[in-house]
């Protein structure tokens, strides 16, 4: 899918957050729906990827231990959405210090890759309630997928994170305009 200067390929498998054969608790020994994607830059500026999603937006620093796999998953229009995108805050709601999102500055020409993850059974996970953020509960026999990222011309905006590997922050906002690039609906593999 080409957005403007944008262009998203994803594929999706099922799986687990971790590579087989490793162990873990909790998510990350739970199944589901492992993506992965690759965000190319076919412009001439550099544009920022908002690709790292912390599990709970709302901090004004990205923790060093992000999950850069961590996607908010919810339903739209009858299709699931692994979504890496920022939310507008509710309204009355004023934070000390703007909440951060990381991601990945994309140079002119240049692509980044990742993977984002729905645990299994799927089930809505978004940013709380600081946050208007789609709230109705995934149907568990949701057929389609679709992945979705925001990017921005906002690579100067962003300073350099903790988590380091080239992970950069940036004020966490909705997505404006043409900025969420998604995926077209695709079935839902099974294994």
């Amino acid at each position: 899918m080409t957005v403007g200067d944008v262009r998203l390929e994803a594929t999706m498998a099922p799986g687990g957050p971790k590579p087989a054969g490793t162990t873990g608790a909790g998510i990350a020994a739970m199944p589901g729906l492992v993506v992965d994607y690759t965000v190319t830059n076919t412009g001439s500026k550099p544009l920022l990827a908002y690709d790292v999603v912390p599990a709970d937006l709302g901090s004004a620093a990205l923790a060093a231990d992000v999950d850069a796999k961590h996607a908010w998953v919810y339903e739209q229009s009858g299709v699931l959405r692994i979504s890496k995108q920022g939310f507008a805050t509710s309204p009355n709601v004023r934070f000390a210090a703007a909440p951060v999102m990381g991601g990945h500055v994309v140079p002119a020409g240049a692509s980044v890759s990742g993977k984002a993850y729905a645990a299994s059974p799927l089930k809505l996970d978004v940013p709380g309630e600081s946050f208007v953020a789609p709230r109705a509960a995934v149907d568990p026999g949701v057929k389609q997928w679709q992945f979705c990222v925001q990017v921005a011309d906002r690579a100067a905006q962003s300073r350099p994170s903790a988590v380091g590997g080239g992970v950069v922050e940036a004020a966490s906002m909705a997505p404006q305009g043409d900025e969420l690039v998604c995926t077209p609906p695709a079935p839902i593999p099974v294994s």
